[in-house]
C-alpha cells in the first residue's frame, strides 16, 4: 500500500545502534553478478539518488522487474540517516524480505529491487582469497589481517568464533603461510578423554600405563616443526592446562614413563566458540596459560555479519563439491540465501550446498522452492521492523510456525554436538522427540559422529 501523497512513514529495520546512521555505509549488489558499482550512501547530499531503468536515473538496473523510477535514497535531515523511498514501482521495494514504503536503512539490510539483491555494509570489497585457501569479502580481510601479518612469526595465535566460522581452515592457512616444514595437527580437546588427555598431547612409552602396549609420540612431538591446533582448549582438565603451560615455557615435552624432557618446535594455534577471557572468568581456564597462548587474537566474524559473501562462497562451494558446473540462479533465491542468519555459519552452506548437489542435481536454475522450509519462512513484521505493503496480522494473533527444523539442519547440529541428540536438539530448540522423529527412517550414523568428537 502506498503512502498519502505528500506524506512519509519511515520505519527503522533491525537493531540500529548508537552511531550505525552515520557509519559509511554502502549498497553493494550481490545480484546479479554484474559490473554494477555499490552505490555509496556516505556520498548522498541533498537531492535523493533515483534508482531505475531510467536513462536519467543517478544508479541504473536493467531487467525485469525493474521499474523506470523504481526507488529513491535520501538522507533524513532530522538525524542523518539514510533512506529508501519507494517510487511508486510496480514490484516495490523490499528490505530484509518484507514489501515497505519507506525504510531507515542499517548495516546487514538486505533490500530487493526487482531482479536486484544488495546489501547494505560498511565494509564493501571485492570476494577474493585472504588467506591461503580461505575465501570472503572486507570483512573476513579485516579481521583476519593481523593474522597475515604474524603467520612467519613463532607468536601463539588464539582463533574465537561461533561453531562453522572456519576456525580450522584459518589455522591452516596461518600454517600454509608460516613456512614451517613440518605438518600441522589438530587436536579436539574436547574428545580427548579426561584420564588419557595429558598421555595424548605429551606422549608415553610402552608400559607407561595400562593398555599402553605400545609407545606414541603425542600430539606435540607429532606436530614437530610444524603448527598444533588445540580446538576448545579450555575444555582441557586443569592439571593438564598446568602441563601445558610449562611445556610451552621449556619448550620441551616430558613424555610419560621416559625420564628425560624432549626439545620440540611447534607453532601453538588454540581456539574456541567462546572467549579465553570469559573461560578465565568462569574458572575453566588458567590465567597464566591465557598469558602464555595470548600472542594474537582473531575473532572470525559469523556469516550474517557479511552477507555479500554468503552468494559468492556459494558458488565457489558448489562449483568445488559438484561437477563443476555452476547452476543459474533466481532472485528469490539469492534473496532468501542472503536473508538467512546461518546460525552453523560456512559449515551449515557446505551441507546446504551438498543437499542441493544430491537433491536437485538436475536442475539448471536453483529457485526458492528447491530451499529447506526454514530458508522460506520470512521474518514478521515485528521481527524486521518493515511496514509490509498489505495488512498482516499482530504477532499476537499469528498461528505459530510449524517446528521448520528439516533434516539437514538436524545432521549439522548433531555433527557439531559431536552425535549427542539432547545437545542437537537444544541448538535447534527442539525437543529430543522432535528430533528422533526427524532422524526416523533416514541413514544417520550416532556412533560415528560420536567417534568424530569422542563423545562416549
Amino acid at each position: 500500500m502506498r503512502a498519502a501523497e505528500g506524506s512519509t512513514t519511515i520505519t527503522e529495520i533491525g537493531s540500529l545502534r548508537a552511531g550505525e546512521r552515520t557509519a559509511p555505509l554502502a549498497l553493494v549488489w550481490v545480484f546479479p553478478l554484474a559490473k554494477t558499482p555499490a552505490v555509496e550512501l556516505a556520498a548522498l547530499g541533498e537531492h535523493p539518488l533515483v534508482i531505475g531503468r531510467e536513462e536519467t536515473c543517478d544508479v541504473r538496473l536493467q531487467g525485469d522487474g525493474v521499474s523506470r523510477r523504481h526507488a529513491a535514497l535520501r538522507r533524513n535531515p532530522a538525524d542523518g540517516s539514510v533512506v529508501i523511498d519507494d517510487q511508486g514501482s510496480r514490484n516495490g521495494v523490499r528490505v530484509n524480505g518484507r514489501r515497505a514504503q519507506s525504510v531507515r536503512l542499517a548495516a546487514g539490510d538486505v533490500v530487493r529491487l526487482g531482479g536486484w539483491v544488495g546489501v547494505v555494509t560498511a565494509r564493501p570489497g571485492e570476494f577474493a582469497e585472504v588467506m591461503p585457501g580461505v575465501f570472503g569479502g572486507r570483512t573476513l580481510k579485516e579481521a583476519l589481517a593481523p593474522l597475515a601479518r604474524a603467520a612467519a612469526s613463532d607468536l601463539p595465535i588464539v582463533l574465537e568464533g561461533e561453531t562453522g566460522t572456519g576456525k580450522e581452515v584459518v589455522a591452516r592457512a596461518v600454517h600454509a603461510a608460516s613456512g614451517r616444514a613440518g605438518p600441522l595437527i589438530a587436536v579436539n580437546c574436547a574428545a580427548l578423554p579426561e584420564g588419557l588427555a595429558e598421555a595424548e598431547l605429551f606422549g608415553y612409552r610402552r608400559g607407561a600405563f595400562t593398555g599402553a602396549d605400545r609407545p606414541s609420540p603425542g600430539f606435540f612431538r607429532s606436530a614437530e616443526g610444524g603448527t598444533l591446533l588445540l580446538d576448545e582448549v579450555s575444555d582441557l582438565p586443569m592439571p593438564v592446562q598446568a602441563k601445558l603451560l610449562r611445556v610451552l615455557e621449556e619448550r620441551e615435552v616430558q613424555p610419560l614413563g621416559e625420564v628425560r624432557p624432549v626439545p620440540i618446535d611447534v607453532r601453538l594455534v588454540v581456539a574456541g566458540q567462546q572467549s579465553l577471557v570469559r573461560s578465565v572468568e568462569e574458572g575453566r581456564f588458567r590465567a597464566d596459560l591465557l598469558a602464555r597462548v595470548e600472542g594474537v587474537t582473531v575473532k572470525l566474524p559469523p556469516l550474517r555479519d557479511r552477507r555479500q559473501d554468503v552468494l559468492p562462497l556459494f558458488s565457489r562451494l558448489i562449483g568445488e563439491l559438484g561437477t563443476g558446473v555452476v547452476p543459474a540462479v533466481e532472485s528469490d533465491f539469492v534473496e532468501r540465501l542472503t536473508l538467512h542468519d546461518w546460525p552453523f555459519n560456512v559449515r551449515e552452506l557446505v551441507l546446504l550446498v551438498r543437499r542441493l548437489l544430491v537433491l536437485h542435481a538436475d536442475v539448471s536454475t536453483l529457485r526458492a522452492e528447491h530451499l529447506p522450509e526454514r530458508l522460506l519462512v520470512a521474518k514478521t513484521s515485528a521481527e524486521s521492523g518493515v511496514t509490509a505493503s498489505k495488512p498482516t496480522s499482530s504477532p499476537s494473533h499469528a498461528k505459530p510456525d510449524p517446528d521448520p527444523i528439516e533434516l539437514p539442519a538436524l545432521v549439522a547440529a548433531l555433527r557439531a554436538s559431536g552425535g549427542n541428540v539432547a545437545r542437537a536438539s537444544a541448538l535447534l530448540g527442539i525437543t529430543r522427540q522432535r528430533a528422533y522423529r526427524l532422524m526416523e527412517g533416514n541413514a544417520i550414523d550416532l556412533e560415528a559422529l560420536r567417534q568424530e568428537r569422542g563423545e562416549p
